[in-house]
């Protein structure tokens, strides 16, 4: 068993690091760098503020629910596959062997994340929460085994359905967490971290009995990780198409008033905006990446917030533009009385259409971030110059390669 996640994990890697080529190009580096350091400098700037000692009365509660949603990521990395359920059924007394690989190789990656937020609230604990150093370290230890313990709470959820529960759920993966850290920053670091090693030691004990008495609940996990993985595919299909994405259409009744009605003249304006609205892959899409935008817009205070809305435009336009396809493979399309460029016009006005809503969109968030309506006005006239080179000749070259002429 060893052997096979050994195997499955070198397989996964190959294939997560085959799609990260795509997402880490150099616009998005770019755009994660600005605003990294955007934040970066807002939360030096707030540090530096504070009297030391400070008296926040909401900096222990605050910091108490940014850790707990710190031990939130990361999710049990188990790599089954449907297949298991038959072809490994004969080996499941040998499946805590496999599962120890996984959770190893599953808390490592979150213990990392973890790890870093830890590091980075430092400055909040020692000026904002007034804690001293050796709490401080005491309290990052506190954190890794908190990670430990909601982990372990995640894989007993594979023998034992009660975990499942939502009673149980929140008892072991935000309660007792809660208190272990509550315990530690308003009284004792040195109680808090004891009581969560306690905590890790009677749970591990009670994983150990179950992998002996009851099954392993094959269906449950391989729905788990197939959620997970469905995850990073739909984050890896941000940037390039993923065929492991496959989005239904929903018919979304409540957009009816707003949406164009049937027109002879003009039927591909009709067909984009109800592929665009129904579809799950391009309304997610769309959707992602104006609040993405949006949230880092809106903790920028300086020009840079410019840059960082001219790119999430750019990539909301360029990943929109695989809809002009959505109706290719159907025959009708290409013998309908209507030509080529009708076509063109009918998506260049969909997408044109998008992009100056969420220019808008991204221009408000520039307001809230800077506080300053010219740099917001400067923001949105940079973005409509954009849209309209975008949805210009770019798009009929782009277009003229992917789509069939039809005449």
């Amino acid at each position: 068993m060893d052997e096979l996640y050994r195997k499955r994990q070198s397989d996964y890697f190959k294939q997560i690091f085959k799609y990260l080529r795509y997402v880490l190009n150099d616009f998005f580096i770019l755009s994660v760098l600005f605003a990294l350091g955007g934040l970066g400098l807002a939360y030096s700037d707030y540090v530096k503020s504070l009297s030391h000692p400070s008296n926040l009365w909401y900096s222990k509660p605050l910091f108490v629910l940014i850790v707990i949603i710190l031990l939130q990521v990361g999710k049990p990395k188990t790599l089954l596959k449907k297949a298991d359920a038959v072809f490994l059924l004969a080996r499941e007394t040998e499946m805590g062997q496999y599962l120890k690989r996984s959770f190893l190789s599953s808390y490592l990656s979150g213990a990392a994340v973890v790890l870093i937020g830890g590091l980075v609230l430092v400055p909040f604990m020692l000026f904002a929460c007034d804690i001293s150093r050796t709490n401080v370290l005491l309290i990052i230890f506190l954190m890794l085994a908190g990670k430990m313990f909601v982990l372990l709470a995640e894989f007993a959820e594979f023998y034992d359905e009660k975990f499942s529960s939502l009673p149980f759920e929140l008892i072991f993966r935000a309660l007792l967490p809660i208190l272990a850290l509550s315990l530690a920053v308003f009284s004792n670091a040195v109680l808090g971290l004891c009581l969560m090693l306690v905590a890790i030691f009677l749970l591990m004990q009670n994983i150990r009995q179950n992998v002996y008495q009851k099954m392993f609940r094959w269906n449950f996990a391989i729905e788990r990780e197939t959620a997970r993985m469905m995850g990073l595919y739909r984050f890896f299909n941000l940037f390039c198409d993923v065929p492991y994405v496959v989005a239904k259409a929903r018919r979304r009744r409540f957009l009816d008033a707003f949406l164009p009605k049937p027109n002879p003249e003009n039927p591909y304006r009709y067909l984009y905006v109800r592929g665009l609205v129904r579809s799950g892959e391009y309304s997610s899409l769309l959707i992602r990446l104006l609040v993405l935008g949006s949230v880092i817009l809106a903790f920028l205070d300086t020009y840079l917030s410019l840059l960082i809305a001219a790119v999430f435009l750019y990539m909301l336009g360029f990943q929109l533009i695989p809809l002009a396809t959505n109706y290719e493979e159907i025959v009708f399309m290409h013998i309908y009385p209507q030509g080529f460029e009708k076509k063109i016009s009918g998506f260049r006005g969909v997408l044109r259409t998008v992009m100056l809503f969420s220019s808008f969109v991204f221009a408000t968030f520039c307001l809230i971030g800077t506080g300053q309506l010219l740099m917001a006005l400067e923001a949105l006239a940079v973005m409509i110059v954009e849209t309209l080179l975008v949805t210009g000749n770019y798009l009929s070259r782009k277009l003229s390669i992917n789509l069939t002429y039809t005449n």
